[in-house]
């Protein structure tokens, strides 16, 4: 892995993560309408489970 790919990776996994938190968040917020604090950790979780699914397909493609 060169330096370029690792930074790929990281970019990729921070929108990962960005992307998740912003959209489920705003959806449970809004939508379904949560309080604001059970959108917030709901979105987190979700951001969670974006990072760690960016890093499994990653390990998986080595």
């Amino acid at each position: 892995m060169t330096d370029a790919d690792a930074s790929a990776d990281s970019g990729s996994t921070l929108g990962a993560l960005s992307v998740a938190f912003l959209v489920v968040t705003l959806v449970a917020g809004t939508l379904f309408d949560f309080n604001w604090t059970q959108a917030v950790l709901l979105g987190g979780f979700a951001g969670v489970v974006a990072v760690a699914s960016a890093w499994l397909t990653d390990r998986r493609a080595d």
